[in-house]
């Protein structure tokens, strides 16, 4: 298994399928209603983003990271953090060391473009996410009640810094 940076000229379909197939049995399955992969080109295109994929050694996609700046209208403080928006493994590949991997390589290339820190979130009481950041080195940094999808579906975040 290898890494690779996405490249904008290279077709954005398999990228899709893989996040599709990794989500298809999770409350987020409609993975268009939350994210938009024409954002995520052009984001990468701006230089104020990037996808990470995990190739196998007949190239098949075996998983998928994407992470941006925040807000770059925050100045410095919006550079040095960075969120990760979304992260897929193909779920025959689950738990063979993909997605740490390929978070790895994500939060390397952060780095070197200034991040300081990176942070993620998710639903609360997804236990198996949760977890997978924390093996990664991530530590809790709160929740927010009722955050994502109206009522009743609160957020907790996870934050790691990135070494210097």
């Amino acid at each position: 298994m290898r890494t690779e940076l996405f490249n904008v000229n290279q077709d954005i379909e398999p990228i899709e399928a893989i996040a599709r197939k990794a989500f298809s049995a999770t409350p987020d399955s409609s993975v268009e209603q939350w994210f938009s992969f024409t954002e995520m080109v052009k984001a990468i295109h701006e230089e104020k983003g990037a996808c990470v994929l995990a190739l196998s050694d007949d190239n098949e996609i075996l998983g998928m990271t994407y992470a941006q700046q925040e807000n770059p209208i925050n100045g410095n403080e919006g550079i040095e953090k960075w969120v990760i928006v979304i992260a897929a493994v193909n779920p025959e590949h689950a738990g063979k060391g993909v997605g740490s991997k390929i978070l790895g390589k994500l939060e390397e290339y952060a780095h070197s473009k200034g991040a300081r820190k990176m942070f993620v979130y998710t639903n609360k009481g997804d236990d198996g996410v949760v977890n997978f950041y924390k093996k990664n080195g991530y530590e809790d940094a709160g929740w927010i009640k009722d955050y994502q999808y109206g009522k009743g579906n609160s957020a907790v975040f996870l934050l790691k810094y990135l070494e210097n």
